[in-house]
């Protein structure tokens, strides 16, 4: 249903009436910011376990360990200060730490940790007081069950309580910190196969993504949540939900993952195929808007242009989204933009029948107006882009329209002919 104004209505019974369109570009998919990604570095750093978060000043902090074909297993860190286009994204720092397994680091205000498991077992944290700029000594949490630890993500909650969380073979463990002191890992509740990776949000419960097998072999992408009080109760587990699956003997697995809650929540894992031309490349997702995280409800998975075994982190701080590997820095805004084209258009062609529609609009480009769409100015003119058609009419106060029908742009074409240009 409508809501129509008095004066639009009135113009809407008149025996004759001037029509109005109002068609207002924006760079949304299904109500949720489309991120447009620049990579910002491109370094020769080898591709192994990493991760990124950023501290309350906006500080970009990265982690990463060296592979064994490259170095004992090295530990570095680095911190880059207002990061921007032009910041020095090369600089590492090593911490002296050696036969790191797995590493994963989170922030809140000036208070940022780092998290490793190395090869003897043990779980290491190291914390800075002051955003990144300064860094305490390693402080020793806790043994893991066995060396094989292929996933681990933390998070701190907003009173500076954290949780730590590890994925040992098919056993997912969560240590927590409460008043600054550490508890005993405690093992999930659930039967699954060998684990790959994990990721956390805190957002009233701590909130997972979790790879691995389950327990008949196939490949899985679950949501978890590990209750606060939130959606589920306190020091409880929900139940693993499902969010892409792959049989076992077939050429798909998934690992790898990383989630961050910039605006909706938005994930990153490893899709594995091992057939005819074979690949390691991230795929992304995310939540639909106004959803909980128990209900599962993610937007299709899509390809990012990148082969990497290990993934890409991500973290938000301000208006941008950042994604991170050990040799790749991108960032995105995640602003929403939106550009009025209505008193441009030329013509325009509206096809709907039962779940379906098309729509084509023709706009004046005869001073090269539209001449780059989906760049700069026109970012929000781009494939894949909403365009929200408002039909209306010209009433006794001016333009007037109701919302109409939310198109997605699919493709565009400049055409130019008889001394007429124009974008359609």
């Amino acid at each position: 249903m409508r809501s129509l104004s008095s004066t639009l209505l009135a113009a809407q019974k008149e025996a004759s009436h001037t029509p109005y369109i109002k068609v207002l570009a924006k760079n949304q998919i299904a109500g949720v910011t489309r991120l447009d990604w620049t990579r910002l570095y491109t370094g020769a750093e080898a591709d192994y376990y990493h991760a990124v978060t950023l501290a309350g000043d906006g500080s970009l902090i990265r982690v990463r360990i060296d592979p064994p074909s490259v170095s004992s297993r090295k530990l570095y860190r680095q911190r880059v200060v207002d990061p921007d286009p032009s910041s020095d994204y090369s600089q590492w720092v090593c911490t002296n730490q050696y036969e790191a397994v797995v590493v994963a680091c989170c922030a809140l205000g000036a208070e940022v940790s780092i998290f490793w498991v190395k090869s003897s077992r043990e779980i290491y944290q190291l914390k800075s007081p002051d955003y990144g700029a300064s860094w305490g000594s390693p402080v020793l949490l806790g043994y893991t069950p066995t060396t094989a630890i292929n996933g681990i993500a933390a998070a701190y909650k907003p009173n500076g309580d954290m949780a730590l969380f590890y994925a040992d073979q098919a056993t997912l463990y969560v240590m927590k910190c409460l008043d600054g002191s550490w508890g005993s890992a405690v093992a999930w509740d659930k039967t699954t196969g060998d684990l790959s990776g994990v990721a956390v949000v805190y957002d009233g419960d701590w909130n997972l993504f979790v790879t691995g097998q389950d327990s008949g072999g196939d490949y899985k992408l679950w949501s978890l949540v590990y209750g606060d009080g939130g959606e589920v109760t306190a020091v409880t587990w929900s139940e693993l939900r499902e969010f892409a699956s792959a049989p076992g003997d077939g050429d798909f697995e998934y690992s790898q993952a990383f989630m961050d809650q910039p605006d909706v929540y938005r994930c990153f894992y490893i899709e594995k195929f091992a057939g005819t031309q074979s690949y390691n490349r991230p795929y992304w997702s995310y939540s639909v808007v106004d959803t909980g995280f128990l209900s599962n409800s993610w937007r299709e998975p899509v390809p990012f242009n990148l082969s990497s075994e290990y993934g890409l982190a991500v973290a938000h701080h301000g208006d941008y989204c950042w994604l991170s590997s050990p040799a790749g820095v991108w960032r995105a805004s995640t602003v929403a933009q939106s550009l009025d084209v209505s008193d441009d258009v030329l013509s325009l062609k509206q096809e709907t029948g039962g779940m379906s529609g098309k729509l084509t609009v023709e706009l004046r480009n005869d001073d090269g107006r539209y001449a780059q769409p989906g760049q700069g100015a026109l970012a929000a003119l781009g494939t894949g882009c909403h365009l929200e058609l408002s039909p209306g009419y010209y009433t006794a106060v001016g333009e007037e329209s109701s919302s109409g029908l939310i198109f997605t742009i699919d493709a565009w074409e400049h055409t130019s002919s008889g001394g007429k240009a124009t974008l359609v």
